[in-house]
């Protein structure tokens, strides 16, 4: 049942997070001594809600967490100015900022299917923007293809984010986890041809390729854990952190031309996604050993309406 959970709020350990007690890896907290783990880190509905209205640039998000709170939270429906001071504080001190805003995610799901369709839209009109400006040979073929793989993503996306309104919703989840597990794929490739050819990579073209990615394979695994699909979740979330640590691992800040402090933001924001994608299969893996139904563990982080973030414990 959702309240046999054992979630805790982040406050209770940030003091050991910031005495260096803890440190975290990804989407856990480790001892610093023993290497143990002895939370996971998760957002929930209200870090959604405020993640949801963020349209960032490539590489910016804690500047743009600031200007939430500058701006106030009341132009956000149902959050409160001190829950978004209070996620900002949590999210520098733990220093997940650039997982929630490049849709890495912070725990077993990025965020709810209206936040990652939000997402979505403002990266497809990304997508068109730097289609208009790349040269005509492209338009005719290569951003042709793109542009149907994009509208074969935006149809999968509807169908998760409607599919608790079916009487059996198992089915449909499983559909679109395996159309995302092709789009994934596309994505994949072309990231891969990218970061192959000689020459400085566009970075503008590859962070809107790279964010496809993510939302593809973040809603896949999402879909796999609201049907309690817990060890295909798992070996979906295995192969995912390969995939990134060999896209990924090999980039260095001058990958992306002579914009030093550019490429050195991109390169830390592929390198804090790839230790989530990397720690992500421990907690899919704790939830499946302790019997939490993956449905109920979503509809909980789902439905917090006080805390941005949640800290699952674990068993000693």
């Amino acid at each position: 049942m959702i309240s046999t959970i054992p979630f805790e709020i982040p406050a209770e350990l940030l003091g050991r997070v910031a005495s260096g007690e803890l440190v975290r890896y990804g989407t856990i907290l480790k001892d610093s001594v023993t290497g143990q783990i002895v939370r996971h880190v998760q957002e929930t509905g209200v870090a959604q809600s405020v993640l949801s209205n963020l349209a960032p640039g490539p590489f910016g998000p804690i500047s743009m967490v600031a200007d939430l709170v500058n701006t106030g939270a009341s132009i956000y429906t149902g959050v409160k100015i001190d829950q978004v001071k209070a996620m900002m504080e949590t999210l520098q001190l733990l220093q997940v900022a650039t997982l929630g805003v490049s849709l890495a995610g912070v725990g077993v799901s990025v965020a709810g299917f209206y936040y990652m369709h939000k997402r979505f839209n403002s990266l497809e009109r990304r997508m068109d923007h730097l289609g208009e400006t790349i040269q005509a040979g492209f338009e005719s073929l290569g951003h042709r293809d793109l542009r149907k793989q994009l509208h074969l993503t935006k149809s999968l996306l509807q169908r998760a984010q409607q599919a608790h309104a079916l009487s059996d919703y198992r089915p449909e989840y499983s559909e679109v986890a395996a159309g995302l597990a092709d789009q994934a794929a596309y994505f994949e490739g072309e990231i891969a041809i990218i970061v192959k050819t000689s020459g400085p990579i566009d970075l503008e073209e590859f962070w809107q390729l790279v964010q496809m990615l993510m939302i593809c394979n973040s809603v896949r695994i999402d879909c796999r854990i609201r049907t309690n699909e817990l060890r295909h979740a798992l070996a979906v979330s295995e192969a995912v952190s390969s995939e990134y640590n060999n896209l990924f691992t090999h980039l260095t800040p001058l990958s992306f031309g002579p914009a030093a402090d550019q490429g050195l933001a991109a390169v830390r924001v592929l390198r804090d996604a790839s230790d989530a994608a990397a720690s992500k299969p421990y907690l899919i893996d704790y939830l499946r050993t302790q019997r939490i139904n993956g449905g109920d563990y979503i509809e909980a982080i789902d439905q917090e309406k006080t805390n941005p973030y949640l800290l699952l414990r674990t068993s000693n």
